[in-house]
């Protein structure tokens, strides 16, 4: 379908591609990956001809129609974003005119063959456009991206940057093409749009080049990777996980097949030195030659790239309780967002706020961190707790003039310039790098900065609203060591789940102005919302186990993480141990005895805290069969 034939492209700093032959395929379904600045958008950006190779050329076969999604959309109309999706199969909207005009042209002549002859023919051709339901299937996308029935109606030019990106894309997803070549689709995404974008794809039947960060995303939507690396494209089968997991053990047999040749060239070169002016041994010494001049070198695998270990401050030990909600309301107007919400915040959780688009996760998260007031009710503080807050704009309230050492420097003046420049290193910021004015970055290096900023003071609890927007795949574990690494309490609202995965161990969602807590990670709250929710589950010991034991391949990738849980099943349990023991500790505190809500609370948590328990007993049990 797209052949990308000996191409190559050279800016004036660097050779982005050298030679680079790639041919996508008629349902192709191919993830693009590679560093920052290796070509991706690039690449894309030559298929839809806004770009040109240096030398080579791109063919696309005809009559293959492309959508294109870039990363940033600029234009606007004053259209409704309803009539903006609809006007991207034109023709609809001309047929539907000549059926009224032909249907009112025969009301008059009855009996004129050529008008019913003519009505047929448009009314078969608006058939096949699923003209009669054509209005639906855009309302119907436009809602799994997130737009009320009243936002449909609302002119394009008054939605932020973010929500056009949403239109933009529906209007590709309404029109489906033959070929959808996506650029970060998720960036303006929330998780309910996101999931409902992953499911939508899943079904996609046309083909689909995809660039984004997001792990868990290109495993559910994609089957072949594309990794550019060293001016090419080397192609994997699989999503990106087995991708990984490839890739990796390609490195380890390369480094192994190098160490051994290295050592018969050593061997040899050795031979041929000590027995080169022995006439016995002539006749070997020459073979010897001639197979080091005929051997192919094998070139040494290049190492991943280093980074050091994120270690950020960590706060000295806090109080139990961090912060009580009691009662809370939160109103916008007539808007009523929260009405008698009660929460506790303790040492050491790390939560993450799931919910709907406007189910008040950032407005939750901005009481919090107190730059949104209340309503009504209280917010009552720990003795000593220090807060930090990571928005989703921190850009703006950096100083934009200074270089990333001076902010750090700055922000922690006790620290040498070693101690300085260790910490930025951790964080992707090395060599001469650092020198570098904070508004010549790029979104995503900012983003990293402010939150290396915010975590170099320490702080008992840190909000975090979508900290990982914008990062690639190795700053995104930046901050996901960085996370784990904190000692605190967090609060954290994201839509990459592989991210909420590594560093929650409690959900807490939010819907219609009230939230439910679950005790665990992503994946655990998607399992017991399968199962019926944090209330009323369900006792039958024979329910489907969490998703980590559906997967029984004997594929590398799936050992290995079946290897990996089952190390650390032994910690989630002497973790859960520690938490029921706390809300025990809750349960026979003498100063609680009248507080019936947080009793309740204890026994809710506590009876979910010991079924999660048990289930982590019997996944070990079933584990233990497999490695032991």
């Amino acid at each position: 379908m797209i052949h990308f034939h000996n191409i190559t492209k050279t800016y004036p700093d660097k050779t982005l591609f050298q030679d680079l032959n790639l041919v996508i395929k008629k349902g192709s379904r191919a993830g693009l990956v590679g560093a920052n600045g290796s070509g991706k958008t690039t690449l894309l950006r030559m298929i839809v001809r806004e770009e040109s190779a240096d030398q080579g050329h791109v063919q696309i076969d005809r009559k293959v129609s492309i959508g294109y999604l870039p990363q940033e959309i600029t234009s606007t109309s004053s259209k409704t974003i309803l009539h903006e999706v609809l006007d991207e199969i034109p023709e609809v909207g001309a047929l539907e005119l000549r059926i009224e005009e032909l249907s009112s042209r025969i009301a008059a002549q009855p009996d004129d063959g050529k008008l019913l002859e003519d009505l047929g023919r448009v009314q078969t051709e608006f058939d096949r456009l699923d003209g009669w339901t054509i209005e639906s299937k855009a309302k119907k996308v436009l809602g799994g991206l997130g737009f009320s029935p009243v936002q449909m109606k609302i002119p394009l030019e008054q939605f932020s940057g973010g929500w056009r990106m949403r239109v933009a894309l529906a209007k590709l997803l309404f029109k489906a093409p033959d070929i959808l070549l996506l650029d970060e689709p998720t960036n303006h995404l929330d998780l309910a749009s996101l999931i409902w974008l992953e499911n939508f794809l899943k079904e996609w039947t046309g083909a689909l080049v995809l660039i984004s960060h997001d792990r868990t995303f290109l495993d559910k939507t994609i089957d072949q990777i594309f990794e550019i690396h060293n001016q090419t494209i080397h192609s994997y089968t699989g999503n990106y996980s087995r991708f990984v997991a490839e890739k990796q053990l390609r490195i380890e047999q390369q480094a192994a097949a190098y160490k051994n040749q290295q050592k018969l060239i050593a061997d040899t070169e050795r031979f041929i030195e000590r027995f080169r002016y022995k006439d016995s041994k002539a006749t070997q010494v020459q073979s010897r030659v001639k197979s080091l001049e005929k051997l192919v070198r094998i070139k040494p695998p290049e190492g991943q790239q280093n980074r050091i270990a994120v270690r950020i401050p960590q706060p000295g030990r806090s109080v139990r309780m961090i912060a009580e909600l009691n009662q809370v309301a939160k109103s916008y107007a007539s808007l009523e967002v929260f009405k008698g919400l009660n929460l506790d915040l303790e040492r050491g959780q790390k939560i993450g706020l799931v919910g709907p688009n406007g189910a008040g996760k950032s407005t939750l998260l901005k009481m919090l961190a107190q730059v949104e007031p209340l309503t009504a009710g209280s917010l009552k503080w720990g003795a000593g707790v220090e807060r930090a807050y990571f928005a989703q704009h921190q850009f703006e309230t950096l100083a934009m003039e200074r270089t990333i050492f001076e902010l750090i420097a700055a922000e922690v003046p006790q620290w040498t310039i070693t101690e300085i420049r260790n910490y930025l290193g951790s964080f992707l910021f090395s060599g001469d790098t650092i020198e570098k004015q904070i508004k010549v970055l790029s979104g995503g290096e900012i983003s990293r900065l402010a939150l290396a900023k915010m975590l170099a003071t320490p702080a008992h609890l840190i909000l975090l609203d979508e900290p990982t927007n914008h990062l690639d795949m190795l700053s995104r574990d930046v901050v996901q060591d960085a996370i784990s690494n904190f000692s605190g309490t967090m609060v954290c609202i994201s839509h990459d789940r592989h991210f909420l995965n590594a560093v929650t161990d409690t959900i807490i969602e939010v819907d219609q102005g009230e939230i439910q807590i679950y005790p665990g990670n992503y994946e655990y709250y998607l399992w017991r919302k399968a199962q019926g929710g944090a209330t009323g589950v369900k006792k039958d010991r024979a329910l489907d186990p969490p998703p980590i034991l559906k997967s029984r391949g004997s594929d590398y990738a799936g050992r290995k993480k079946q290897a990996n849980r089952f190390k650390k099943i032994p910690i989630l349990i002497a973790e859960l141990e520690v938490a029921i023991a706390e809300q025990e500790e809750i349960l026979s505190d003498p100063d609680l005895v009248s507080r019936f809500d947080k009793i309740q609370t204890a026994l809710v948590q506590k009876e979910l805290l010991e079924e999660q328990y048990l289930e982590l007993l019997d996944e070990h049990d079933t584990l233990k069969k497999l490695f032991n």
